[in-house]
């Protein structure tokens, strides 16, 4: 194996909450100005360590260079565009919430450059076929993304790291790396709408599992609205746009249960000093294959020195931007408190639509004379307070658990709801409905439903969720060829197959399983897929069909390699991958 002479990455440190994601804007530059690596767009707390070690607020159209650290915050995102007059305008990254990277290389806009995923996510739009290429690196895998769409995550969880890829379109490849630099395997083909994961410890980096499908319920609701967007740009998406937005609508809907959005987005973000990194001089091809920096399995300790050496920003608050594309609600719902008194009242809100203001209130010997918020485009939890003044003139009783407004017609309930061992109050008009969410999501219970109906109130109650404790275990069958195989885990862990058969009875070959294997949280059975024994590959030259038959599982041959098409123009390629073929395709020839 070929040892990297790459200098080792110096540990880049953050403390940033898991929230909930936020929608992208794609905003897509044109070609007027010169190649490189730009930032196309930017939402919430994304700032830049430069190679002087300053640090910047990022702004869309910044072209960055090689050794610059990009860190996004919570509830952030950014858009990455590799610029040059051969590049398709529809390619770009997307990077989510909490993800740090690192430019690795010189983006020229005629080489390949390498980003260097240090933790969080990417989502990557590049099924257009470019002259210049991205490429992904983690600490443990290079990840070749080109004309696919694809997510790439890199995470940590104790003394494990892992890299999750996820291709929606096209076909990846990974290649795996030790400690050291020193390639590990043969790069291995991630087929479209499969998914792969990366375990590394202290053994080094081994696949836990490869090509296995993935339902779109496994994906966040960002990433659902992002593959939203994608299908609208790229042509033979393999998704439906109904497919995607049944999806994105049910995880919507569950996440605003779950999820809690924190008005204050100004979390301290760390960021370390710049990476002082050599590029070998070396061709294209093959710095695509051996570069990136070599760095151990499991996190680094930052030292006092280093820490010293950092510097501490404050995250901006979302910047108003203005884009060909405006923001709508994604689903998020924010819970506003409405404070009159000593009587609470509790509203569901969704993004960027307005609160409900009630009448103005009464109390006795006191004279409202308004509100310490606006009730409009609520875009976080807010608490709205009534304010009032001392005033011996106002003699209007108010109830401690029923409020008469100025007509007496307008009669209110305080409904108490109960969720284990927390209580909310909310008011409700006489005669109407209480606003209870339709599902209640607690790590290890089930949600069984509410004990009384609240769909007309005409008295002060209290209604409780019904809850049933979950087993902390489920049970997973794997049917191979017929048979089953049952096994026992944890809620929420991974299945590991029993074997891995190469054919069934039939002869067919084995080409995954038609469940996810990982984060497993109820019983299931999981069964082995087999395909054809071989597939048609038809070949596109200059107008010209070439079928050729090919095995499952092996790569395809063209039929012969042009050098000009009728035109005179030059071959350059193939517009898609034939290797380790597992359905019937068309590759179309190039030429520009």
């Amino acid at each position: 194996m070929k040892k990297l002479n790459i200098p080792l990455l110096p540990v880049i440190s953050g403390t940033l909450a898991l929230v909930a994601v936020i929608a992208v804007i794609v905003i897509v530059l044109g070609a007027g100005s010169g190649a490189g690596l730009y930032i196309t767009s930017a939402s919430g707390s994304v700032s830049i360590t430069n190679s002087d070690s300053s640090v910047t607020d990022s702004s869309s159209g910044e072209a960055l260079q090689m050794g610059d650290i990009i860190t996004v915050g919570s509830n952030s995102s950014c858009v990455l565009t590799y610029k040059s007059s051969k590049n398709s305008e529809n390619n770009y990254i997307s990077v989510g919430p909490d993800s740090q990277i690192v430019i690795n290389s010189k983006f020229s806009g005629k080489e390949d450059g390498e980003l260097f995923l240090y933790r969080g996510s990417l989502m990557c739009s590049l099924a257009g076929s470019d002259k210049a290429r991205f490429f992904v690196r983690t600490a443990d895998s290079m990840v070749y993304p080109e004309g696919t769409v694809s997510k790439i995550r890199y995470s940590t969880e104790g003394f494990e790291a892992y890299t999750d890829v996820h291709t929606f379109m096209g076909n990846s490849r990974i290649q795996l790396y030790d400690s050291l630099g020193n390639t590990v395997n043969e790069p291995e083909y991630l087929v479209e709408k499969r998914a792969g994961r990366v375990t590394t410890n202290d053994l080094g980096p081994e696949f836990s599992y490869l090509n296995i499908e993935f339902a779109l319920s496994e994906l966040t609701a960002a990433d659902l609205k992002e593959l939203i967007t994608i299908c609208n740009l790229v042509e033979g998406f393999p998704y439906t746009l109904e497919e995607l937005k049944a999806a994105y609508d049910a995880k919507a809907g569950t996440e605003e249960q779950v999820t809690t959005i924190p008005s204050d987005t100004s979390a301290e973000i760390q960021t370390a000093a710049p990476i002082t990194t050599t590029v070998p001089s070396e061709t294209s091809e093959t710095k695509a294959a051996t570069t990136g920096p070599a760095i151990t399995a499991r996190p680094q300790t930052t030292t006092a020195a280093q820490t010293a050496a950092q510097t501490t920003t404050k995250a901006p608050a979302p910047a108003e931007t203005t884009t060909t594309a405006s923001r709508t609600s994604t689903g998020e719902t924010f819970v506003v408190v409405v404070i009159i008194g000593d009587e609470e009242t509790i509203q569901e809100v969704a993004y960027g639509e307005d609160a409900e203001q009630p009448e103005d209130p009464v109390i006795e010997g006191k004279r409202f004379i308004g509100w310490d918020k606006s009730f409009k485009n609520i875009t976080a939890d807010t608490t709205i307070t009534a304010m009032f003044e001392d005033d011996s003139t106002v003699t209007t009783s108010v109830s401690a658990t029923e409020t008469t407004a100025v007509s007496s017609e307008e009669i209110f309930h305080t409904v108490t709801i109960v969720i284990l061992d927390k209580q909310t109050q909310i008011q409700v008009k006489h005669g109407e409905s209480a606003n209870l969410p339709t599902t209640v999501e607690i790590e290890g219970y089930d949600f069984l439903g509410w004990d009384k109906d609240f769909t007309c109130i005409t008295e002060s109650t209290t209604i409780t969720a019904i809850l049933k404790e979950q087993s902390n275990v489920v049970t997973v069958i794997f049917s191979i060829s017929g048979l089953e195989y049952p096994q026992t885990i944890e809620r929420g862990g991974t299945a590991v197959p029993p074997f891995i058969p190469e054919f069934d009875l039939s002869g067919r070959p084995f080409i995954g399983w038609d469940k996810s294997l990982v984060n497993i949280t109820e019983d299931t059975t999981i069964t082995a897929l087999f395909g054809q024994e071989e597939y048609t590959v038809t070949f596109i030259i200059d107008g010209v069909e070439y079928q050729v038959k090919v095995k499952s599982g092996e790569d395809a041959v063209p039929p012969f390699i042009p050098e000009f098409d009728s035109k005179g123009r030059t071959f350059i390629g193939w517009d898609g991958s034939f290797l380790a073929v597992t359905s019937d395709l068309i590759i179309t020839a190039i030429f520009i």
